[in-house]
């Protein structure tokens, strides 16, 4: 009785006793294993990515529900419940939604695409032949609490998760990794970065437990939905409302740690990704262009703040606003971009391109889509990202409009597959909770579209935007 308490206390992220009590459970487990026949291929257990399989011999209650059913590795531990419970456990236990994906699933990346493949290489390929596919109708939902267990020589820390997924569906994984995992020596620098990481997960936290569900339905058509497998209709309101509330948030924090003598870039930077979500969720909406327009002055201005506030944390004016070796930030430049030039806003394309003056002359794609407003723009042909980037590059330098069409397909094709290392990559697969989707979009394939007086009722694509 003694083991299977402390092993709840464990797997519920309350403690993980000393190391003689962890070393005591592991080897009793041992003795529990089974093989589990509900997890062979085809059973509907085969999803669930782990393959120590155990038996308690006494069920665990968490939030009422029951289970004698353990799953996991030497890194990780989770208890498998049937159902869909994880926001029943997340209200139990305190844990707060992954909007960003920067919780590691168990079992790795959410590859739950039915338009693409991995490769041997890693590499992710466009299905050959295929229509353009509609997003899969799934969900993939983490609820998370981080311990942070450092001592001053290490730096470690254990994560419990309560886990849904449609790769597993009507199942529920609670659990947690196991303590020395992944931990490293102490260092100031990463210790002061996790701590505020820790502070910024708790500004989402307090933020999303002040956004109340809507009481009325949303009064606009959307631009993009997320497949709602649950029949529930996406909250557009209470989304818009928790990330209007965190961009405020995340400005108090610059201005505090301005006074404080902090990373007050760390929190610019937070705001921009913030500013864009936020500018992309009013055009996801369906809110008037005039609104979004507004929303879309606001991301380029608080791009600048963030590249202000680098360039005084590094002592460097030259410092660009996004890093183009980056791909996360390079990919942000070019959906940036490409709402400005589809907007008609040069004047807001031209404020960004000049936080980007260190990388001029360096990308093609990238200068190829500044020409199209700047004829002085100079010619690249070689550009930090192949793929999906090099298309767009085609396109634009393509004179035949049959192969426009086709070189703007395989973009729109190809776009969110090349992207899957990203943390909004497969989005609309965390509408459940609150910021992780707020439409999908290639702008930049719109605003060439745009540019060549390609009619986009043929670029028919889930990613290309319909409008302005």
């Amino acid at each position: 009785m003694m083991l299977l308490n402390t092993l709840l206390d464990e797997l519920t992220g309350r403690s993980s006793g000393t190391e003689a009590e962890r070393h005591e459970r592991y080897k009793w487990l041992e003795q529990l294993r089974f093989t589990n026949p509900l997890a062979d291929e085809n059973g509907p257990m085969a999803g669930i990515p782990y393959y120590q399989w155990c038996r308690l011999p006494q069920a665990l209650v968490v939030a009422g529900q029951h289970t004698d059913l353990l799953v996991g590795t030497t890194s990780s531990q989770y208890l498998v419940f049937e159902g869909r419970h994880a926001a029943a456990f997340a209200a139990e236990l305190g844990l707060q939604y992954d909007a960003n994906n920067r919780i590691d699933r168990p079992g790795g990346l959410d590859e739950l695409l039915d338009a693409y493949e991995e490769q041997a290489d890693g590499s992710w390929t466009t299905l050959p032949d295929e229509p353009p596919a509609p997003p899969l109708a799934g969900w993939d939902d983490v609820y998370f609490r981080v311990r942070d267990l450092s001592d001053g020589r290490t730096i470690q820390s254990v994560t419990t998760i309560a886990y849904e997924s449609s790769r597993f569906p009507g199942y529920t994984l609670l659990g947690t990794t196991m303590v020395g995992v992944g931990a490293i020596v102490h260092d100031d620098e990463t210790a002061q970065h996790l701590q505020q990481i820790f502070a910024d997960w708790a500004i989402q936290r307090d933020c999303a437990d002040a956004c109340l569900p809507a009481s009325a339905p949303w009064p606009c058509t959307p631009r993009q939905v997320p497949p709602m497998p649950l029949g529930t209709p996406f909250d557009f309101a209470r989304n818009l409302t928790y990330l209007d509330s965190l961009l405020a948030a995340y400005g108090r924090a610059q201005a505090q740690a301005q006074i404080d003598g902090g990373d007050s870039a760390y929190w610019a930077c937070a705001a921009a990704s913030t500013a864009y979500q936020a500018f992309s969720l009013r055009y996801t909406a369906g809110l008037p262009l005039p609104d979004v327009e507004t929303a879309l002055e606001t991301a380029i201005a608080a791009c600048e703040t963030a590249r202000a506030a680098l360039a005084a944390a590094y002592d460097d004016e030259d410092l660009p606003a996004f890093d183009f070796e980056q791909l996360t930030d390079y990919a942000r430049t070019l959906q940036l971009l490409g709402a400005t030039l589809l907007f008609g806003r040069h004047d807001l394309a031209a404020r960004l391109a000049a936080l980007q003056t260190a990388f001029d002359g360096e990308d093609g794609v990238y200068e190829a889509l500044l020409s199209t407003i700047d004829p002085q723009r100079p010619m690249v042909d070689e550009w930090y990202f192949a793929e999906p980037y090099s298309a767009l590059f085609d396109c634009l330098d393509e004179d035949d409009r049959a192969q426009q069409l086709e070189h703007l397909r395989h973009y729109l094709a190809t776009w969110h597959g090349a992207l899957v290392q990203e943390d909004w990559f497969n989005g609309h697969l965390r509408a459940q909770g609150l910021g992780g989707y707020y439409g999908l979009w290639a702008f930049e394939a719109a605003a060439v579209a745009k540019h060549l007086g390609l009619e986009r009722s043929t670029l028919a694509h889930w990613v290309m935007p319909p409008a302005p």
